[in-house]
């Protein structure tokens, strides 16, 4: 069997799967700003930025920045066409109202 082999530059795939996976349509990297509304002590609260055409099942990483200490990311996922949010829990006694920041992000396209 021919393998094919790239070790540098770009590659244009229609759609991807590796073995009998589930098949990726796309991979996009990008940066979006997040800003947390004030979170009481010992609550979660959460944010939204857009991804443009993200859907239900699809895959979203984030990397956020570092965050105010006690402040604690909590994840992200798709929760609605276009839509991505993420969850961060206060640990701390008082109060903490995050200033807006960039998260770093990668979505991976299976719908």
């Amino acid at each position: 069997m021919a393998q094919n082999r790239m070790t540098r530059g770009t590659a244009a795939v229609g759609a991807l799967a590796v073995g009998t996976g589930t098949v990726v349509k796309g991979v996009k990297f990008g940066t979006a700003s997040v800003d947390f509304a004030s979170i009481t002590n010992a609550e979660t609260g959460s944010a939204t930025f857009t991804v443009t055409g993200a859907a239900d099942g699809d895959i979203v990483i984030v990397n956020p920045p570092s965050l105010t200490t006690g402040l604690v990311f909590g994840g992200a996922a798709v929760t609605a066409a276009n839509t991505v949010t993420v969850y961060a829990t206060n640990a701390s006694a008082a109060p903490i109202d995050e200033a807006a920041k960039d998260f770093d992000y990668v979505w991976i396209d299976l719908t």
